[in-house]
């Protein structure tokens, strides 16, 4: 009797070990412009300005990040974006064949693309447009289907956060178990994995930083 309801415990346990599999996934994964990875979780800053077409008199924040099927297996994947909090204006996301300006407190669906594996990486592009201030951030999630299943599966997410205020030297170099790859403003790869900015010289980098948890964030950083 005790050997059968060992036997029957185990099976309770596997089973639920292949349902929790079910509902999150590692076959898709957000990566930047040089196809790393970004972790779930990561908080990415947004922070380069410059004049909005429309309204006049508007400023504009945009950037990119992207989607890459990981998998070995054909998926069909949808990506989801929701206001988290925005003090002004409005903010656009284009991704998966769909443009769409997201509301608060909506998740909102913005694209569903069959993406092959092995195929190139998809572009999300962001756009924020305010008039005064640009403090705010959204998230971003994706999801993803087999084709011959109906089941929807969890993927990453990650927040996009948009903040124009300079990362001095000083407030990056003084954290520890970090490490850097630097850009500049046009995306060259100028250092990688760099464990201190200290020795670099005076101007203006886009900065990649990577914690020893895996977490990632990238901010514009002034050298002075």
């Amino acid at each position: 009797m005790k050997l059968r309801l060992l036997v029957f415990i185990g099976l309770l346990t596997s089973l639920f070990v292949s349902a929790q599999a079910q509902t999150s996934t590692n076959d898709v994964a957000f990566v930047d412009a040089q196809g790393k990875i970004i972790p779930n979780g990561t908080t990415v800053v947004l922070n380069a300005v410059k004049d909005a077409m429309f309204p006049p008199g508007w400023k504009e924040i945009a950037g990119e990040v992207y989607i890459k099927n990981t998998s070995d297996k054909n998926l069909t994947v949808t990506l989801f974006s929701r206001i988290n909090s925005v003090d002004e204006g409005n903010v656009t996301v284009c991704a998966l064949g769909g443009c769409t300006p997201i509301e608060e407190g909506n998740s909102t669906e913005i694209g569903s693309q069959m993406l092959l594996a092995g195929s190139e990486k998809e572009s999300i592009a962001i756009e924020h447009t305010y008039e005064h201030s640009e403090k705010g951030s959204i998230t971003l999630k994706l999801t993803t289907k087999e084709s011959d299943s109906e089941q929807q599966v969890e993927g990453p997410s990650i927040t996009i956060k948009f903040d124009t205020d300079p990362t001095a030297i000083t407030e990056v170099a003084s954290q520890k178990g970090l490490t850097y790859d630097v850009f500049n403003t046009q995306g060259t790869l100028l250092y990688k994995q760099l464990t201190s900015l200290a020795g670099l010289p005076k101007g203006l980098y886009l900065v990649r930083q990577q914690s020893v948890k895996g977490v990632t964030t990238i901010k514009k950083c002034v050298i002075h």
